[in-house]
């Protein structure tokens, strides 16, 4: 007698979370997923693709002037006509840098330098006719009358609680530069923020800021800013190091 193997259907419900299954890997494999394409003489695909699409395409970038590249700690790049690129990376996604910011971008080492990757493309800012683009270490801001330059850390979020390039002290016209006892500062239109391990991130400005500089700045018997400008008898006050600095109309 032949012993007849017995076999087990899925059930309906089985059989259809199956497929759901399947269907969910296949449409997960394609998320984000770009088709490469020629565009002059070189293909654009990828995330870079899609970035160059979403940011102007040929109207903004012009054609590419290189492939896709390797970049620093392993990221891609690629290079286009009108002075600009997009560079990707794992941790930072795949963003556009162009102009006046990526040239100075590049002067403070691309993607290797302190400044990273961008994490933002070129923006427009909101508080005055400019342009910026953020990266994993800090900022490029750029205007008009001003160029761009680099602004990060405490300086930046001193800036940014105050305002931004909105705010009393406008856009950045130095890179955060060194200054005493291993401290750091940046110049801005309106004023400029100082830095130091000891004092934190304080900004000074305006006849304040004027008196504070006759009498040496950071390296006078005034020291840094402990704290921001007040007001006081009528008229404004800042605290130092080395004593207090007071104005009056």
């Amino acid at each position: 007698m032949t012993r007849q193997r017995r076999t087990t259907r899925p059930s309906a419900s089985r059989r259809g979370a199956l497929v759901t299954t399947a269907l969910a890997v296949a449409l997960t494999a394609g998320i984000g997923a770009a088709t490469a394409r020629p565009v002059g003489a070189f293909d654009v695909g990828g995330a870079i693709e899609v970035e160059y699409d979403r940011a102007g395409g040929p109207a903004v970038f012009g054609d590419p002037v290189t492939p896709e590249l390797d970049a620093g700690r392993g990221g891609r790049y690629q290079a286009f006509e009108r002075n600009a690129a997009i560079y990707w990376h794992s941790e930072a996604g795949a963003h556009q840098v162009g102009g006046s910011i990526r040239d100075k971008w590049g002067a403070l080492g691309w993607e290797n330098g302190k400044l990273g990757y961008p994490v933002t493309g070129e923006l427009v800012t909101p508080g005055g006719p400019g342009r910026f683009n953020h990266f994993q270490g800090g900022s490029i801001y750029w205007s008009l009358g001003t160029d761009s330059h680099q602004v990060g850390g405490a300086i930046r979020d001193k800036w940014g609680a105050l305002g931004w390039e909105g705010g009393a002290l406008g856009f950045p016209i130095t890179d955060e530069a060194p200054s005493a006892n291993n401290g750091r500062y940046n110049l801005f239109t309106g004023g400029a923020v100082y830095w130091s391990p000891r004092t934190g991130a304080h900004a000074v400005w305006g006849a304040i800021r004027d008196d504070w500089v006759r009498a040496g700045a950071e390296n006078g018997r005034y020291g840094y800013p402990t704290g921001e400008e007040y007001d006081y008898e009528g008229g404004k006050a800042q605290d130092f190091q080395g004593g207090r600095i007071t104005w009056l109309p």
